[in-house]
């Protein structure tokens, strides 16, 4: 038997009887064991039984068994052991299912003849996985313009988007993702935008190229809403990337990787159509404790028009 008092700061304190002091004296017991293993895993030690290890081998999913595989099968994140990891990196879209918080920021500079200074752009996703082909995402965005002239501009507005898995093997992964992003009112957006994508990736290690993946993605965008004379309504937007893993995925920077993206923006109608937009994105990554990921980059345009002098990414993903 026992009773329960509250406290004011809400945590609860317990006035345990005979009865129950067998179990906190076995409890006290452990915590000796228990400490040692969430130290172990904090700091990345490398006899720590890796998380991925742990996982059962997963049976290909393909085009061919879109309908009849996947479906019935809970989510779970395919173990790659010391070969090439499947990555969310910065410009190239994620191509595979996970359940993760991830928070992005980006900080573009402009040139002096833009009467906006910089923007600063958050971006917080929230992805849910309800099998091995399906996923829920739902995003936040916040934007402040760092005026030249006048008041400065801040608002927040919101998104959401499915993603469907077409391909996951051992060297190959394709999806495909439908998103609406609502118009950011408080800085003067008044248009929605949907987009529709189709990522992948593939393993280069069977070429020779140790521990090095290809990303890709081809997104078309679609804006609906009032837009000025000669706006772009749709337009076509490309990634390319190259990633070489070094480390293994139980070191203290588990799978630390470096990359570079090549992005591309063509313009399909409006005033200005067929004007495109280059930038390249060399980039590094690694994560701690197996769940914490951070990431970084910086966007350089190579081509004309450039838009901008650059923008700085910063990306924090949380496996959940």
């Amino acid at each position: 038997m026992k009773t329960t008092t509250g406290t004011k700061d809400g945590t609860r304190s317990v006035r345990v009887s005979h009865q129950g002091k067998t179990i906190l004296h076995h409890t006290i017991r452990l915590l000796p064991a228990l400490l040692a293993t969430a130290l172990s895993a904090l700091g990345g030690d490398n006899t720590a039984p890796s998380v991925a290890a742990k996982k059962p081998e997963l049976g290909d999913l393909t085009v061919s068994n879109l309908l009849s595989a996947g479906w019935d099968e809970a989510w779970t994140r395919r173990s790659r052991a010391d070969d090439t990891p499947d990555m969310a990196l910065l410009r190239a879209q994620t191509n595979f299912l996970t359940d993760v918080f991830r928070l992005d920021y980006a900080y573009q500079r402009n040139f002096r003849a833009n009467e906006v200074r910089g923007t600063d752009a958050f971006t917080g996703t929230l992805e849910y996985a309800f099998n091995r082909r399906f996923e829920l995402g739902l995003v936040g965005y916040y934007n402040w313009l760092d005026s030249r002239a006048g008041s400065d501009l801040a608002g927040a507005t919101a998104g959401a988007f499915v993603r469907l898995q077409l391909v996951d093997t051992a060297v190959s992964s394709l999806a495909t993702t439908l998103r609406v992003a609502l118009p950011n009112h408080d800085i003067g957006g008044k248009t929605t935008v949907t987009s529709l994508t189709l990522t992948g990736w593939r393993n280069l290690s069977p070429l020779g190229l140790n521990r090095v993946g290809l990303y890709y993605h081809v997104q078309e965008e679609t804006v609906a809403g009032p837009t000025k004379s000669g706006a772009v309504r749709n337009d076509l937007n490309y990634a390319v990337s190259l990633a070489k893993t070094w480390t293994g995925a139980d070191s203290f920077f588990g799978n630390a990787s470096t990359f570079v993206e090549a992005y591309g923006k063509t313009n399909l109608d409006g005033k200005d159509r067929g004007q495109t937009i280059v930038t390249i994105t060399p980039g590094v990554r690694a994560t701690f404790a197996h769940r914490h990921i951070v990431m970084a980059g910086v966007d350089f345009p190579i081509a004309n028009p450039r838009p901008y002098e650059r923008i700085i990414r910063l990306t924090y993903i949380y496996n959940f």
